[in-house]
């Protein structure tokens, strides 16, 4: 009844069902079955059997994130928020026809002979500023537990 309401010409089980007498139910079967291969295969061959490193470089950068949100660092955590502030006032005034255009032409003349210098600053100086961000450790306390004196 909610959903006659608010969607008042959608019914579940008439896309379901058109699906299925279509014959679409195979091919989507089918398609799920080859990216579910296709997954396998990437992440065997990029993985190379160190699943624990990949696991440890996760927690750490969900670390250093955690600092950087909770300012644990000032200076790290204010260089942060410059950067968000910028990125928000670009995609909030900028229209996103001409962010896609910048992001394309960024992404496929980075390595070209006049900008390489200045990219290759640019990522030693973001690789530094992330590597001295410390991954804050979390501390874990137990609870004392308060023995009664009989």
């Amino acid at each position: 009844m909610l959903q006659r309401q608010f969607f008042p010409g959608f019914s579940c089980n008439k896309y379901f069902m058109d699906v299925h007498f279509r014959g679409w139910v195979s091919y989507a079967f089918g398609l799920m079955i080859i990216f579910l291969a296709i997954f396998m295969v990437l992440t065997r061959f990029c993985n190379q059997g160190r699943p624990a490193d990949k696991l440890k470089d996760g927690n750490i950068v969900l670390l250093k994130f955690r600092a950087l949100l909770l300012s644990i660092f000032p200076q790290a955590s204010e260089k942060f928020v410059f950067a968000l502030l910028c990125v928000a006032l670009i995609v909030a005034f900028v229209p996103s026809k001409y962010i896609t255009l910048l992001i394309f032409l960024e992404t496929f003349t980075r390595y070209s002979p006049p900008r390489k210098a200045s990219t290759e600053r640019w990522t030693r100086r973001l690789r530094e500023w992330w590597f001295s961000i410390p991954a804050a450790p979390v501390v874990l306390e137990r609870e004392k537990e308060v023995k009664k004196k009989k």
